[in-house]
Parts: structure tokens; sequence; C-alpha cells
């Protein structure tokens, strides 16, 4: 009986041993691929002697324009350059965008407040009382008018 030859992403039993095998992605992960550049394809190129992904990286030096939506509905654009596949990582994404570091700080700083509405019983009594609730907001306009104040000094 002739024996089937695997084809890709199928687990290899026996390799060839001329050329190499292909193995099943495991089914906790996932393969992602996508155009990460904005010059369109001209046609396959085949590059010798790149050994490791971070020679492919630097041969290739993958990029992408995208534009980011803000609160107000106005776009930026920003261009994300990937030197390796560390680069893919949410957190060295946003550490490579000020607007993006200001919305995970500002993300930070909302997460911060809901746990102290959630564990600070002061506060929690506060907020649960119309009259102190709206002395509390006042209270809070007027030093956020301060901060503006002192900021345009």
């Amino acid at each position: 009986m002739p024996q089937v030859k695997p084809g890709i992403a199928t687990t290899i039993l026996a390799p060839d041993p001329v050329g190499e095998g292909f193995v099943e992605i495991s089914p906790n992960k996932t393969l992602f691929v996508q155009k990460l550049t904005n010059e369109p394809p001209i046609k396959p190129e085949i590059v010798e002697d790149l050994q490791t992904v971070e020679q492919v990286f630097d041969y290739f030096k993958p990029n992408c324009d995208v534009e980011l939506d803000r609160e107000d509905g106005s776009t930026i654009k920003e261009n994300f350059t990937f030197a390796g596949l560390g680069d893919f990582d949410i957190k060295n994404i946003t550490n490579r965008s000020d607007y993006l570091k200001n919305l995970s700080l500002e993300n930070d700083a909302y997460l911060k407040i809901i746990k102290q509405l959630k564990s600070n019983k002061s506060l929690k009594n506060v907020i649960e009382n119309p009259e102190t609730k709206q002395a509390f907001v006042s209270a809070l306009k007027a030093l956020v008018a301060e901060l503006d104040e002192a900021d345009s000094k």
C-alpha cells in the first residue's frame, strides 16, 4: 500500500528525510497571517541565507500605517514598525504610540477609581445619597477648575 504524504498543517509521523516537516498547530494556538507593509506585492521574492526570525524582520522591515479613532470622532494616523515577534505584544505597541499610551493611562486611572468606588465605604455612602453626591461632584468640578487655572499660568 503506497504511503500518503501529509500536507501542510498536519502531524508528520515520519518526516521526509529530504524536506522539512510541518507540525500541526495545537488547538490552543492561533496562526495569524496578514500583510505587514503598505507596499503592494510585486512578485514573490526568494531570499536565501535568512536563518532566524530576526533576520527576516531585519530584511523585510515590516511596518503598517493605522488610523486610530479619537473620542471626538477624528482620527490620528500612526506608523508601527516591527523588528521582532515581541513587537506585536499589546504593551509594546502601546508604548510606541503617545496616543495609545495616554489612553492606557486614562484606562488605568478609571480602573483605580472604580476599585475605590467598590471598596471605599465612605465614598460609597457619599455617592449613594443624592445631596452628598451633588456636593462631592461640585467639589470635584471646583478642583478641576482650579487645576485648569493653575495650568494656564
